[in-house]
């Protein structure tokens, strides 16, 4: 999964819920190291889900660029279908974000973002049962969270 500038936010909710129930998840950041060096292992085997809005990152773009000749399936989310990152994908989730002030607004990215995880997880109802039980046990075990008082 790759992301920048804000889609950064966008990627690691995504990212949060899906290494429940999908252990080979990676999350590609532009911060930690050059993003080649964090790809260049990407294979025909791969999904890639790439995150931009205007204004386009050129580094989302090369990530996608470089998938695509390796052969990698490609989700794009984007605002509409003459984005840049259609040129590379396989498909395209399209949502508004609209800039209403000076900030882009990312309800309809994280509503998008929200179905997909809520989909994955339907599909794959006894692994995500499985993981969430032996984590809940991790955290009380380990006093995590503050227990409800009900």
């Amino acid at each position: 999964m790759y992301g920048f500038d804000y889609s950064t936010n966008i990627i690691h909710s995504l990212k949060l819920w899906l290494q429940y129930f999908l252990p080979l998840l990676h999350l590609i950041l532009q911060q930690t190291s050059d993003i080649f060096e964090q790809v260049f292992r990407i294979t025909s085997d791969d999904l890639i889900i790439g995150i931009s809005f205007p204004r386009y990152s050129k580094r989302t773009l090369k990530v996608l660029q470089y998938a695509k000749k390796q052969g990698a399936k490609i989700v794009s989310l984007t605002d509409s279908k003459i984005s840049p990152l259609c040129k590379y994908s396989d498909y395209v989730l399209i949502c508004r974000s609209d800039m209403v002030s000076f900030a882009d607004s990312l309800v309809a990215p994280l509503s998008v973002i929200n179905a997909l995880i809520v989909a994955t997880g339907l599909r794959k109802k006894e692994e995500v049962a499985k993981t969430l039980e032996k984590l809940e046990e991790i955290w009380d075990e380990f006093q995590v969270y503050e227990k409800e008082n009900r």
